[in-house]
């Protein structure tokens, strides 16, 4: 098949006018595909974080390793409480936990077993918010870090903001003689 300098072009032209319409299309795919990978890595994380938190004997739920890092408790409360802030800041939504935050020593009084209700309960409301978030939404640019991302890349920066925590818990673990679990990924 013979093709002209002409139809070269032709052909060359429409593709590169047709790219930003596609790319379009395709970033809309990719939000909706982001859904579905996030939130299998999302119950993931749930899994392993209730594994570690579970591991640690609740007489030793105030264990610090120096005088001003945090207790193993907050170590799990923070992920709660900074990750929710940060969704619903960015997103408009009011925060589940703002009652609970007003109650002088809330996170403190909660027994082992009613934390990991709480951790349950942040997991949740993360999945729902996040699939009931609309993909423009999501493509929204937000300061972060001194630069500017999507929402879809800030839940996972969150996410690995968790992923430092849990770490640390799994030092603190280490630090009272018990031998964390084996690494869980997606």
């Amino acid at each position: 098949m013979n093709i002209s300098r002409k139809n070269a072009l032709k052909s060359l032209f429409g593709t590169l006018i047709g790219l930003p319409a596609l790319a379009k299309s395709d970033d809309k795919k990719d939000l909706l595909g982001f859904k579905d990978e996030f939130s299998a890595a999302w119950k993931s994380s749930l899994d392993y974080t209730l594994k570690i938190f579970n591991q640690m004997p609740e007489d030793k739920f105030e264990f610090k390793y120096t005088p001003e890092s945090f207790s193993f408790r907050t170590q799990f409360v923070h992920c709660i409480t900074f990750t929710t802030s940060q969704i619903c800041g960015r997103l408009n939504l009011p925060n589940p936990y703002d009652e609970k935050e007003k109650q002088n020593g809330y996170w403190a009084k909660l027994s082992k077993t009613e934390l990991e209700a709480e951790l349950k309960g942040f997991y949740a409301w993360v999945e729902k918010t996040v699939m009931e978030t609309k993909p423009d939404k999501l493509a929204q640019m937000e300061v972060y870090a001194g630069d500017k991302i999507p929402v879809w890349r800030l839940l996972y920066a969150l996410e690995n903001h968790i992923i430092h925590h849990r770490g640390q818990a799994i030092c603190y673990l280490r630090l009272n003689g018990v031998t964390p679990i084996g690494y869980i990924g997606w």
